[in-house]
């Protein structure tokens, strides 16, 4: 190798290395998010009055959805604080994952449902009557107001994890304290040699996490059905009152997404981090020679560990694009949802 390629492998060892850290996929997702406002906020310069209300209308409905719109950007802030508190605690300095194995996988997904549980909880409390009666002629399902390709990728990740955590459950091995979290891969003609055991997503670990995956498939359905359930203000808020409704069941599908995503994404790393292993030298065996210790799954395991950064920046951007609506501004729900609209077309 000449002098001219080594800073080329530096440079590639150093941004492996970079992709291997969590936060640093939390940094490209911050990056990306600050470009998309940048740009999304433009159409907010001329903003127009919520269809068929006065102002009066318009603050009312803002009134009556912004204590929600508030709990979800918490609720997506608490996703990444807690995260990445625990991602440099368990790394760095306690070492959780010796005392509470099963919680590594399983914090966002966890934190999420609660979150999402308590914006349910507030929407079946805030289902004020309507002041003046009305019929509003349509039925109202779960799915009324939802994103559609939100709702389908949520459904699709949700099914990633079922089959992830199931398959790799299966694939492992459990030690003598019953700890299914790792994986056995025998050396090839060597029946004398001890397999190679390896720290892998097991039982341990996936059982969890599918318990806190249908927690918030439930807080998720929760916050979707009492959204579209409950009445209408007034016949002249009705147009306000679905942009509203939009924005508010998009954003609960993007938190219950990029949870799942993040617990998805770790689970990818540790299975690629033990599927992955190529060698084993034993001194005093094979005239010090390495064994080639190669998973029957190996290709899929290091595909996985390349894809799992890539759902970490989904994730997180996901979560910021919600957290940002912490600070955002009073803006009429039409306004406020168009510019909705180009945020979810920018981020697919």
């Amino acid at each position: 190798m000449s002098q001219s390629d080594a800073p080329l492998f530096g440079l590639m060892d150093l941004v492996r290395a970079a992709f291997s850290l969590p936060l640093f996929s939390l940094f490209l997702a911050a990056v990306i998010v600050g470009a998309i406002l940048i740009f999304a906020t433009r159409p907010q310069v001329a903003l127009r009055p919520a269809p068929g209300g006065s102002a009066e209308v318009t603050r009312s409905v803002q009134t009556r959805y912004r204590i929600e719109r508030v709990a979800l950007a918490i609720t997506a802030v608490l996703v990444i604080v807690v995260f990445a508190v625990e991602n440099v605690l368990r790394g760095y300095v306690l070492h959780l994952g010796e005392l509470l194995p099963w919680w590594r996988f399983a914090t966002a997904i966890f934190v999420a449902a609660l979150g999402l549980g308590v914006v349910a909880a507030i929407e079946v409390r805030g289902a004020t009557p309507a002041e003046v009666p009305f019929l509003s002629g349509a039925r109202r399902t779960w799915t009324s107001f939802g994103p559609r390709v939100g709702l389908i990728g949520g459904v699709v990740v949700l099914v990633a994890i079922l089959v992830t955590s199931i398959a790799a459950g299966l694939a492992a091995y459990a030690d003598s304290r019953g700890d299914s979290a790792w994986l056995e891969i025998p050396i090839p003609n060597e029946e004398t040699i001890d397999p190679l055991r390896l720290h892998f997503y097991g039982w341990t670990y996936g059982v969890p996490v599918l318990i806190c995956a249908a927690l918030l498939a439930a807080a998720t359905w929760g916050v979707l059905h009492a959204n579209a359930s409950r009445p209408y203000i007034r016949p002249e808020a009705v147009a306000a009152e679905k942009d509203a409704r939009r924005v508010v069941a998009r954003d609960a599908v993007r938190i219950s997404t990029a949870a799942m995503l993040l617990g998805l994404a770790g689970a990818w790393r540790l299975i690629a981090s033990a599927g992955t292993a190529s060698g084993l030298v034993i001194d005093g065996k094979n005239d010090g020679a390495p064994y080639e210790v190669i998973w029957r799954y190996a290709e899929l395991a290091a595909a996985a560990g390349w894809a799992a950064p890539v759902l970490e920046v989904l994730a997180f951007a996901l979560l910021l694009l919600v957290a940002v609506r912490i600070r955002a501004p009073k803006v009429p729900a039409e306004a406020e949802a168009a510019v909705a609209d180009v945020e979810v077309e920018v981020a697919r």
